[in-house]
């Protein structure tokens, strides 16, 4: 959803594109609103009771205080339930509401803290359309920044300015609302009367400013006939210039509207204009990968605030930094967040990993790897401050508990390792490219993304899920290797950083090989807790990383050369593998046992697991393709070795 200032000194990682992320210690955040219970949809159940279509607002505000002079919001929604007796809304209790009408009568209002009941004259049926308009006025909470639906505040050049930003449950203090992810408004009207001179920025395209019927206040005219959830539906209004410019989609005729508001434009374009220019590029490219930008047929535009970071807010994002991380970052969001939102607060992370996701995704493509694996590094560095750390989230009842390292970073690095382990990079993108139009304009749950992602790949992620998005914390690995003549050894020890939660993690891991100037990458899948593999290389080895170019979530524990791996003891026992190559299956004689047996191919996947008999065990091979693979073997023996099959 967003994107906050962190103070953590690792996020000033890249000269240049440095931006920090949410956090505990936020440096915006002056207030924070609680929930006393878990919220995943609305403030009281009743307000299900209807599905909103459109929204008309008629707002009358200064640019010089956060006070909402005399206005009103006209709701049209349809009926959703057998009977409807009551319409059921939320605005914060410091705002006064002077009217209400449903359907052109007048009625009066009752409130319960936020949450306001008109009774209707009489119930309306599953189906029917109806009207509220709700006339009201006051000052909303002061404080600013993020949640707190409505801002005053002061350039460094001087500029008053008035901004909102609803998320996650604060639409209520600027506006009379439904605060439901599931619901959203079919279309939006937002017309905006402000001080003469002073310029308004909102969602969707900006169709008329009436200058002359009232002396003294203009008023802009805003519409988006895209749907539209409540915390994405904005203002921003300053003494702003705007600045308009036009993109165009790489072997298409089409053309989409750019539209800006910069504040101190004298001293921001020469500044900034090159990194806010750069955003034409962003949308071509995340077009290539994810399908066309959603809302091409209105805009997209950005409006400068002194907002400590950036908020999605659809068509139009609000942004008070000038980096091109945090600017990718909240246009990827106009497809993870906008486009498809997310069916539970519980299912954040397929916005703000995505959108995190695309920082370092953009820097590669723009920027170059080094700049990309830096973003990385440092997303990695912001997992691993979390031992327990969980992806998805269980506890909705606090802002602080919804926007964390865990949605953004962990979820990132997370879907970096969804990418690695693709049997084809080009099948990742397509996921996103399948999840972005199955759920178009609406909403989807982790389940439905895993879904998707299951059906693309061609096999079962439910242990991948189980672990990296529902459970916690991340591998912790201490690696050894050696090499004998031309064979690598590589042994895997791995524990974990929140044992009592998550007891293993199946995982693909990188490896590099070195020797001096000559390298060599490996992708690994570490399926048990000890594993050893064996890779041919004839350069004389020099040293091995892990994870060297951050595509997976883990600590490094250590890495050593051991002299010893590689030479075992099974023919010094007088264990017999046989045959060898073996046509069909393999047989081992004179193992203890109840040794544990696991069958690998040559990148660690294992294929069968079992353990020894008394006398002779049958390993099975039958069913495999030639080739090489390993057998593992752990218990009295621990040690492995190489078998071919024709």
């Amino acid at each position: 959803m967003k994107k906050i200032l962190f103070l953590f000194s690792f996020a000033l990682f890249f000269s240049g594109i440095a931006e920090a992320r949410h956090s505990h210690a936020c440096a915006d955040r002056k207030s924070t609103r609680n929930k006393t219970a878990a919220k995943t949809t609305m403030a009281h159940p009743d307000e299900g009771n209807y599905d909103i279509t459109h929204l008309r607002f008629d707002l009358n505000i200064t640019d010089t205080s956060i006070y909402i002079f005399p206005s009103n919001v006209t709701t049209t929604a349809k009926v959703v339930v057998a009977s409807m007796t009551d319409y059921v809304f939320e605005l914060g209790p410091s705002l006064t509401i002077d009217s209400a009408k449903i359907n052109g009568a007048l009625l009066p209002v009752a409130a319960s803290g936020a949450v306001r009941r008109i009774v209707l004259p009489s119930a309306l049926a599953m189906g029917a359309t109806f009207t509220a308009q709700v006339w009201y006025h006051g000052m909303p909470p002061t404080g600013g920044g993020f949640f707190n639906g409505i801002t005053h505040t002061v350039s460094s050049g001087g500029t008053d300015m008035v901004y909102t930003v609803s998320d996650p449950w604060v639409a209520l203090n600027w506006w009379p609302c439904k605060q439901s992810v599931n619901d959203q408004a079919d279309s939006v009207n937002m017309y905006i009367t402000v001080p003469s001179g002073v310029m308004a920025g909102s969602n969707g395209l900006l169709l008329h400013t009436d200058t002359t019927t009232t002396a003294g206040r203009w008023t802009h005219h805003w519409r988006t006939r895209y749907p539209i959830d409540y915390y994405l539906i904005s203002i921003a209004i300053a003494r702003y210039s705007d600045y308009k410019t036009y993109m165009h989609f790489t072997g298409s005729p089409d053309s989409m509207l750019i539209h800006n508001f910069f504040m101190d434009t004298a001293t921001f374009n020469p500044a900034h204009k090159i990194k806010f220019d750069s955003v034409d590029h962003m949308i071509n490219y995340f077009s290539s990968l994810f399908g066309r930008y959603p809302f091409w047929q209105e805009k997209y535009g950005m409006c400068f605030t002194t907002l400590g970071g950036g908020m999605e807010h659809q068509t139009m994002t609000t942004i008070g930094v000038t980096d091109v991380g945090t600017i990718a970052h909240e246009l990827m969001h106009q497809w993870f967040g906008d486009h498809v939102t997310y069916k539970t607060w519980g299912d954040m992370w397929l916005s703000e990993g995505f959108a995190t996701f695309s920082e370092h995704l953009y820097l590669g493509q723009f920027w170059g790897a080094a700049a990309a694996k830096t973003r990385r590094q440092a997303h990695l560095s912001s997992a691993l401050s979390k031992a327990c750390g969980m992806t998805y989230v269980n506890d909705t009842s606090t802002s602080d508990s919804l926007f964390t390292s865990n949605q953004y970073q962990k979820a990132s690095i997370f879907i970096n390792t969804l990418r690695y382990m693709a049997p084809a990079d080009s099948l990742f993108f397509k996921i996103l490219r399948t999840y972005q139009s199955t759920y178009s304009m609406g909403n989807a749950s982790t389940a439905d993304f895993k879904a998707i992602a299951e059906s693309v790949y061609g096999f079962s992620l439910d242990t991948f899920f189980n672990q990296w998005v529902y459970g916690r914390g991340f591998p912790i690995y201490k690696t050894t290797w050696n090499q004998i003549g031309s064979t690598v050894y590589v042994r895997l020890v791995q524990t974990q950083s929140c044992p009592s939660y998550t007891s293993h993690f199946s995982t693909p891991v990188q490896l590099q090989l070195r020797a001096g100037s000559i390298d060599t990458f490996v992708k690994v899948y570490s399926s048990l807790d000890t594993q050893e593999f064996t890779f041919e290389w004839a350069p004389t080895m020099t040293s091995l990383l892990i994870n060297p170019d951050v595509w997976t979530l883990l600590r490094n524990n250590g890495i050593t050369k051991d002299a010893a791996l590689g030479f075992g003891t099974l023919y010094k026992n007088n264990i017999r593998i046989h045959p060898n190559p073996a046509e069909n299956n393999w047989q081992i004689d004179h193992l203890p046992t109840d040794t544990q047996l696991a069958l690998m191919d040559m990148a660690g996947k294992v294929l069968w697991q079992g353990k020894s008999s008394t006398g002779t065990t049958v390993i099975p091979g039958a069913h495999l393709p030639t080739g090489n693979y390993m057998l593992q073997l752990s218990g009295g023996t621990n040690e492995h070795v190489k078998l071919i099959h024709w």
